[in-house]
């Protein structure tokens, strides 16, 4: 029996030549692909996030992230399951941080999600006068990112910056405000 198996293995073709196949063959030999990874992707998935809907999501991300880059993979070796490891722990540690963010903002733990609530108009107008003493890029930034919880990435298209600027900036624009938001709660 274990004969068997290895001949029909051996004579399937590779991922390489699956996710290659175009047309009417292209879906089919797609499925053939997922069929063949989806398990220890998903046990990677679930590894990463400990929740069995978020890893079924992340698996699904995963293979729709395959199925339109299949064109421009650079494989190792035949098997596109390498590629689909990677691409699970990055799509699994996006998630992670974007949990910790609305976690963060949804819980007051961060005194601009106090900020973006106001309990007084005093308090709001004090928060507004604190990001007008900022730099205007800094501003702006802050309020794509903190108030309209743009991503990082969407932040910096419609600044005109890297992301990596936006982030740098974002981190020390958050701390001059959480200590600027810290003083003027205790001065109240």
């Amino acid at each position: 029996m274990a004969v068997e198996s290895n001949r029909s293995t051996a004579a399937a073709p590779s991922d390489r030549v699956l996710l290659a196949a175009s047309g009417s063959a292209a879906e089919g030999a797609f499925r053939q692909v997922m069929q063949r990874h989806s398990g220890v992707v998903y046990a990677v998935a679930y590894r990463q996030v400990g929740s069995v809907a978020d890893a079924e999501e992340l698996v699904q991300d995963a293979f729709v992230l395959l199925w339109t880059k299949r064109a421009r993979l650079r494989f190792v070796g035949e098997s596109a399951l390498p590629w689909l490891l990677v691409a699970v722990k990055h799509l699994a540690a996006n998630r992670r941080r974007a949990m910790q963010r609305r976690g963060r903002h949804e819980t007051g733990n961060d005194a601009l999600a106090v900020a973006a609530a106001p309990p007084d108009p005093a308090f709001d107008d004090f928060v507004a006068r604190a990001f007008d003493r900022l730099d205007p890029l800094d501003a702006l930034i802050a309020r794509l990112c903190l108030v309209e919880d743009l991503s990082y990435a969407e932040a910096a298209r419609r600044a005109g910056l890297t992301e990596a600027a936006v982030r740098n900036r974002l981190s020390r624009t958050r701390g001059r405000l959480r200590r600027e938001l810290a003083d003027g709660r205790g001065a109240r």
